[in-house]
């Protein structure tokens, strides 16, 4: 049998005369006074030692040199006891002893032990993994000595860890020395972290002395994702998603799981659409859904989180990041970039259905009307055939941000154009690049002849708009100073309006030219002079000839 004794404390003597007062009395066998304590006989009148005895209702112990011991820790046959200033069996109580080791690597003032009805303290047996009671409706956690363990402590090591990783490689917390309980549900715990600068930087609040809330399952084990720090696993907790990362951390504002120098130097639409948003950590990191606006992390754009430039986002049902798409929301249509940002104003988009392949230009606030023209007739077949479209969303993002469509007035370079997009169809939203109702549009813009040159002429092939003169020329057309009768053999053959000294420009046009004048009207019939003096024919939308009189 194994017997130790460790003295918690020295009696006084006010104990001591507590002590006798709870004795019975005793005959010549049995408890004796003796150098101010008390000692036990056995029936062969030696002193007992290393024993329990017991007086009344309750049990005392006599240690190795047979007096009474008195605020001790008892090692009994493997098992720990304590007895108090009386010299009592503690039962059914927590005790706190002095700490030998106090002040050595963070060990602390004092170990707690509790005792049980029989006197035993709860310990661990010989199993290295974790051993837990529950005392009074709390959980506790012992080692092979008894004593509570506390802090963070793992699985299969069942004793507190001191090391500042200890949060990185345990599963419980079992709050401070002085309050060992077990932790389940949400507690914020310090920690250090020496890796924080590497880890989704852009969380500015996040140093290398961290205050970090986790949550804990009713079993006292942290929830937290399978892998390194930057997994991520999402939990809905009274009905709100939380994101923890490898490590059990509630996460909090930007958070991607593949997160990386290298993809964040050339972020594509992937990449983007790997990360949520989480709401504070001073408000508890809830997943975001739906609309949010908000400056992007470090890693989601590089650029605007350096100038601190808020954007629109919009998260999926799963909290993830819509990019690269025309997306339906509530009936509605917006449209986001590669970086998950929503577009306002009027942009050029490279669509593959409601996919964005690529965004052509986002920003035509300083394009002249000539500039846009030429913008869009560099590429006139694809804005055509619909591979690229021009489309306009709400100059007032704050506010609405949504597709528009039918006839829009847009502001270019400081004036005001009008344009047309597409109503429905698989192009909705569209400009148009045709002639719808005998007017001519180009990438949404209504095409119109300035008050200058008064008309202008269209390829209605290539929608480039030139003046007559360079129309003629493009043409090589060639002039004839006419003569009085070669005028009216000209007007004679249907070339209206032919006098003598007129050049005359006749044009074999298949349809394939319209003239247009200030309103955006494609002219029918009949004919309209230029500011440059040229006076051009129409029948039936078809140019005839071109006369500049004398």
């Amino acid at each position: 049998m194994r017997k130790q004794m460790k003295v918690a404390a020295l009696v006084s003597a006010a104990a001591l005369l507590a002590i006798g007062a709870s004795m019975t009395s005793f005959a010549a066998t049995g408890w004796q006074e003796e150098d101010g304590t008390w000692v036990y006989y056995d029936r062969q009148g030696d002193r007992v030692s290393d024993e329990w005895e017991k007086s009344g209702n309750n049990w005392y112990y006599l240690d190795d040199e047979g007096y009474m011991a008195t605020d001790a820790l008892i090692e009994d046959d493997d098992n720990y006891y304590y007895v108090d200033a009386n010299g009592v069996m503690v039962t059914n109580q927590w005790v706190a002893i002095d700490n030998e080791d106090a002040g050595d690597d963070d060990q602390p003032d004092v170990w707690w032990y509790y005792f049980q009805n029989n006197g035993k303290a709860y310990k661990r047996g010989d199993k290295s993994t974790i051993f837990k009671k529950s005392i009074n409706g709390k959980t506790y956690c012992f080692d092979e000595d008894g004593k509570m363990q506390y802090g963070w402590v793992a699985y299969d090591e069942g004793t507190t860890n001191y090391d500042d990783n200890a949060w990185q490689d345990c599963e419980y917390f079992f709050g401070d020395e002085n309050d060992g309980a077990m932790t389940t549900g949400w507690r914020e715990i310090a920690i250090v972290d020496d890796e924080a600068e590497d880890n989704q930087p852009g969380d500015g609040f996040w140093d290398e002395d961290q205050i970090r809330w986790f949550n804990f399952k009713s079993s006292g084990k942290k929830r937290a994702a399978s892998g390194d720090e930057n997994s991520l696993t999402v939990k809905t907790l009274k009905g709100v998603k939380y994101g923890f990362d490898g490590y059990g951390r509630m996460v909090a504002e930007w958070f991607s799981a593949s997160a990386s120098e290298a993809s964040a130097s050339d972020p594509d639409a992937d990449y983007v659409r790997t990360f949520s948003y989480f709401s504070s950590p001073e408000n508890g990191a809830r997943i975001t859904k739906g609309w949010f606006k908000v400056v992007p992390g470090y890693y989601l754009n590089r650029d605007d989180y350096e100038d601190d430039s808020d954007d629109w986002y919009y998260a999926d049902g799963k909290g993830k990041l819509v990019a690269s798409v025309i997306k339906t929301i509530k009936g509605k249509k917006y449209a986001f970039n590669e970086l998950g940002q929503m577009l306002d104003g009027l942009v050029a988009l490279e669509v593959d259905g409601n996919d964005i392949v690529s965004v052509l230009e986002d920003d035509f606030d300083d394009y002249s009307d000539d500039d846009f023209d030429e913008f869009i007739t560099d590429d006139y077949e694809k804005f055509y055939d619909g591979t690229y479209g021009i489309y306009f969303f709400s100059n007032d993002p704050d506010h609405d941000g949504t597709l528009k469509t039918g006839t829009q007035t847009i502001e270019l370079d400081g004036d005001n154009y009008s344009f047309k997009f597409q109503k429905n169809g698989s192009r909705k939203g569209q400009g148009l690049t045709k002639v719808d109702d005998h007017k001519i549009y180009l990438g949404g813009r209504l095409l119109k002849a300035g008050s200058d040159d008064k008309i202008k002429i269209v390829n209605l092939e290539t929608f480039a708009t030139m003046t007559v003169a360079d129309f003629v020329k493009d043409k090589e057309a060639t002039a004839k100073n006419m003569t009085k009768d070669e005028a009216k053999a000209q007007v004679k053959a249907g070339y209206k309006g032919c006098s003598e000294g007129d050049d005359l420009y006749i044009i074999d046009d298949d349809g394939t030219y319209a003239v247009i004048n200030t309103s955006g009207n494609e002219v029918k019939s009949g004919s309209k002079k230029d500011g440059d003096g040229f006076k051009v024919y129409v029948s039936s939308y078809k140019i005839t000839h071109i006369l500049i009189e004398d």
